[in-house]
Protein backbone atom coordinates (compact mmCIF):
# COMPACT_ATOMS: atom_id res chain seq x y z
CA UNK A 1 0.00 0.00 0.00
CA UNK A 2 1.20 3.30 -0.80
CA UNK A 3 1.22 6.04 2.29
CA UNK A 4 -0.94 8.67 2.23
CA UNK A 5 -0.05 12.01 1.58
CA UNK A 6 1.04 14.04 3.97
CA UNK A 7 -0.22 17.69 3.05
CA UNK A 8 -3.82 15.69 2.59
CA UNK A 9 -3.68 13.76 5.95
CA UNK A 10 -2.72 16.94 7.80
CA UNK A 11 -5.87 18.73 6.68
CA UNK A 12 -8.23 15.69 7.56
CA UNK A 13 -6.12 14.72 10.65
CA UNK A 14 -5.10 17.98 12.45
CA UNK A 15 -2.76 16.39 14.98
CA UNK A 16 -0.19 16.09 12.26
CA UNK A 17 -0.24 19.58 11.96
CA UNK A 18 1.13 19.39 15.36
CA UNK A 19 4.48 17.40 14.29
CA UNK A 20 7.57 19.15 13.17
CA UNK A 21 8.27 18.29 9.48
CA UNK A 22 11.78 16.14 10.04
CA UNK A 23 10.12 13.71 13.08
CA UNK A 24 6.50 13.44 10.75
CA UNK A 25 9.06 12.79 7.66
CA UNK A 26 10.48 9.67 9.92
CA UNK A 27 6.99 8.45 10.67
CA UNK A 28 5.41 5.13 9.11
CA UNK A 29 2.68 6.19 7.12
CA UNK A 30 1.50 3.25 6.52
CA UNK A 31 -0.65 2.43 9.22
CA UNK A 32 -2.87 5.99 9.08
CA UNK A 33 -6.62 5.66 8.50
CA UNK A 34 -7.43 8.05 6.01
CA UNK A 35 -10.93 9.27 7.01
CA UNK A 36 -13.76 10.85 4.60
CA UNK A 37 -14.21 14.36 5.09
CA UNK A 38 -17.43 13.57 7.02
CA UNK A 39 -15.34 11.81 9.28
CA UNK A 40 -12.45 13.58 9.36
CA UNK A 41 -15.11 16.68 10.64
CA UNK A 42 -16.96 13.95 13.04
CA UNK A 43 -13.10 13.58 14.82
CA UNK A 44 -11.96 17.17 15.07
CA UNK A 45 -15.86 17.89 17.03
CA UNK A 46 -14.87 14.85 18.96
CA UNK A 47 -11.06 16.03 19.65
CA UNK A 48 -12.58 19.84 20.69
CA UNK A 49 -15.05 18.25 23.53
CA UNK A 50 -12.24 16.11 24.58
CA UNK A 51 -9.63 18.44 24.68
CA UNK A 52 -6.74 15.77 22.99
CA UNK A 53 -6.08 15.35 19.26
CA UNK A 54 -7.32 12.10 17.84
CA UNK A 55 -5.25 9.76 14.79
CA UNK A 56 -7.07 7.58 13.13
CA UNK A 57 -5.18 4.24 12.10
CA UNK A 58 -5.89 1.69 9.92
CA UNK A 59 -7.61 -1.76 11.73
CA UNK A 60 -4.88 -4.42 12.47
CA UNK A 61 -1.99 -2.01 11.00
CA UNK A 62 1.16 -1.49 12.93
CA UNK A 63 4.23 0.83 12.01
CA UNK A 64 7.69 -0.44 12.09
CA UNK A 65 8.95 -0.72 15.50
CA UNK A 66 10.07 2.65 16.98
CA UNK A 67 8.53 4.35 13.64
CA UNK A 68 4.70 5.00 15.06
CA UNK A 69 3.11 8.14 16.47
CA UNK A 70 2.73 6.64 19.86
CA UNK A 71 6.44 6.27 20.09
CA UNK A 72 7.07 10.17 19.38
CA UNK A 73 4.06 11.62 21.08
CA UNK A 74 2.04 10.85 24.85
CA UNK A 75 -1.15 9.64 24.63
CA UNK A 76 -3.78 10.92 26.34
CA UNK A 77 -5.52 9.45 29.40
CA UNK A 78 -8.99 8.77 29.07
CA UNK A 79 -12.32 8.62 31.44
CA UNK A 80 -15.12 6.38 30.93
CA UNK A 81 -17.26 8.59 29.39
CA UNK A 82 -14.41 9.44 26.74
CA UNK A 83 -13.61 6.09 25.87
CA UNK A 84 -17.23 5.53 25.19
CA UNK A 85 -17.26 8.85 22.61
CA UNK A 86 -13.79 6.61 21.17
CA UNK A 87 -15.82 3.86 20.72
CA UNK A 88 -18.93 5.62 19.34
CA UNK A 89 -16.23 6.68 16.60
CA UNK A 90 -14.72 3.88 15.80
CA UNK A 91 -18.33 2.11 14.97
CA UNK A 92 -18.77 4.81 12.46
CA UNK A 93 -15.40 4.62 11.32
CA UNK A 94 -14.85 0.46 11.52
CA UNK A 95 -11.87 0.24 9.50
CA UNK A 96 -10.39 2.45 11.50
CA UNK A 97 -8.76 2.55 15.47
CA UNK A 98 -8.90 6.10 16.73
CA UNK A 99 -6.03 7.00 19.59
CA UNK A 100 -6.07 9.87 22.06
CA UNK A 101 -3.36 12.11 22.41
CA UNK A 102 -2.54 14.82 25.09
CA UNK A 103 -3.16 18.65 23.68
CA UNK A 104 -1.27 20.37 24.13
CA UNK A 105 1.04 17.38 22.02
CA UNK A 106 3.90 16.09 24.67
CA UNK A 107 7.00 14.58 23.24
CA UNK A 108 7.86 11.04 24.94
CA UNK A 109 11.48 11.68 24.51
Amino acid sequence: MIAPDISEMRTLLPILNEIDEPSLSRLDRSEWFRPSAAQARRLEAAADRMDVYLMAYRVNCRAGVGDGLCNLIAVAELDAAKLGEIASLEKACPDAAIVAYERPIRRRH
